[in-house]
């Protein structure tokens, strides 16, 4: 099927390649892939001009009006404020300043200060913070290099950064821990006021996810609690994106990201190098299956758009697996996300390797909203 290709219109960028934690589930780091052992260990002023300058090339090439930009590592906190404030200045000053220009920040939390905080309130980047839940739920996998509890010093970065810039914490990223209690830790990560993004744990067919007493649709079972607390006005006012998304694509509406999503995806990953690169959770399967082979000082960010690997991401529905195109969620769920998919053997061309908890949730969520208006009709 030949789709017009989407213009990238949000780019994820390493700006540092290391960390100063070792998660036990990190795509990066532990699951097979060590690309990262050859890349920089940080983004050079150089490579960062010249990453503006396609930028700007993308948007004055396809009319865009706004541009995303996400600092991401490794831990992008391991480069000093100095270097942060100089590097994002080399990116911005290359971009036309009509063209709305959005920064953000995905950080572990632990390295915060308030000298880092100056320049994420300078160039109004916008932060969300990686955490998985109470410290006996974050320490299971969340450890420093020396397998140490990193929880105290999250939770330091935290309150520093609502003390003096709440206005920039936006989110919460949260990997499911399906043994932790879901609304202890919902009412938990709430607390902090800001959107929650609960995300299922990166496997795929080769390394499958792990069911405790082999019970059947335990994710699912996990997000639904969470599901039905919010849905009933616990913690409503916080954006939980996951079970969010999936409510407003059941109730007719248009997917708002890319985890499960029939939408063409805009989005890449730019390595330390410059290296343009599928999106970065692709690592999981251990298999270089990110690599595109194309980089910003050899190839601007439209020829990204004949990769095949790019190809695939922007092809919406026509190339899920078949199972994908019978089930009646086709558009709810779009097969999961994409790194989920992958086996060594049929590469991408299967369904979410958490298909069976995806199935259960999207019927169960359903069926409760088709009772919730069943029941407000009666009252009428």
């Amino acid at each position: 099927m030949n789709l017009k290709p989407y213009p990238i219109i949000e780019l994820v960028v390493k700006i540092a390649s290391r960390c100063n934690l070792n998660c036990t589930y990190c795509y990066e780091y532990n699951q097979g892939d060590d690309s990262w052992k050859k890349a920089s260990k940080f983004m050079s002023f150089e490579t960062a001009i010249q990453l503006g300058k396609r930028i700007q090339e993308h948007i004055s090439e396809h009319k865009l009006k706004e541009y995303n930009i996400g600092l991401h590592g490794g831990e992008p906190l391991l480069m000093s404020p100095k270097k942060i404030d100089e590097l994002t200045t080399c990116i911005k000053n290359q971009i036309d300043p009509n063209i709305d220009l959005f920064f953000g920040m995905q950080t572990n939390g632990a390295l915060i200060t308030k000298e880092h905080i100056k320049i994420l309130k300078k160039h109004n980047i916008c932060i969300s913070v990686s955490l998985d839940g109470l410290k006996k739920t974050n320490d299971k996998f969340r450890v420093d290099l020396k397998g140490r509890s990193s929880w105290d010093r999250v939770i330091t970065g935290i309150n520093l950064l609502l003390s003096e810039a709440p206005e920039l914490f936006k989110g919460v990223l949260s990997v499911i821990d399906v043994e932790a209690d879901p609304l202890e830790t919902f009412d938990f990560l709430a607390s902090f006021d800001v959107d929650i993004d609960f995300l299922l744990p990166l496997h795929t067919f080769d390394k499958p996810p792990y069911y405790p007493n082999n019970k059947k649709n335990a994710y699912g079972e996990w997000y639904f609690e969470i599901y039905k607390a919010w849905i009933n006005g616990r913690n409503s006012h916080i954006d939980v994106r996951f079970i969010k998304n999936i409510v407003v694509q059941l109730m007719g509406g248009s997917a708002i990201y890319e985890v499960m999503t029939s939408s063409p995806i805009g989005l890449l990953t730019i390595s330390t190098d410059g290296g343009i690169e599928g999106v970065d959770c692709l690592k999981v399967t251990g298999r270089g299956t990110q690599i595109t082979g194309l980089n910003i000082f050899e190839n601007s960010l439209t020829d990204s758009l004949s990769n095949e690997l790019v190809k695939l991401r922007q092809s919406g529905i026509s190339d899920l697996h078949k199972k994908c195109k019978s089930c009646k969620y086709l558009y709810g769920c779009a097969g999961g996300y994409f790194p989920n998919r992958y086996s060594d053997k049929d590469g991408f061309n299967n369904p979410s390797v958490y298909c069976d908890d995806l199935f259960w949730l999207l019927s169960s969520i359903e069926n409760d909203l088709l009772k919730q208006t069943k029941n407000e009709r009666a009252i009428i």
